[in-house]
């Protein structure tokens, strides 16, 4: 069996599932994405789906901009764009 086939499925392995409301989700990934920040680069996607990916999360942050979950997509659009020279 691969370690892979052992591992905890990513929703627990980041602990999102232990998140009650919103307000705990949106901390869970501020916490997530801090945690991201510190941890050495992979590539998991092609340049092309990161762009697609930063686009989408961009749009999705223009729709309520003062919301926190919207303010997370927002700063994740703004890493990714950032890690691929836009």
């Amino acid at each position: 069996m691969s370690d892979e086939a052992v591992q905890d499925p990513l929703e627990v392995r980041y602990g999102l599932t232990e998140v009650a409301d919103l307000g705990e989700y949106v901390e869970a990934l501020r916490r997530l994405l801090e945690r991201g920040r510190r941890e050495r680069c992979v590539a998991l996607v092609s340049e092309a789906e990161a762009y697609a990916a930063a686009e989408l999360l961009g749009q999705f942050a223009q729709l309520d901009p003062h919301a926190a979950v919207n303010q997370l997509a927002a700063s994740l659009a703004s890493r990714l764009y950032s890690r691929l020279g836009a």
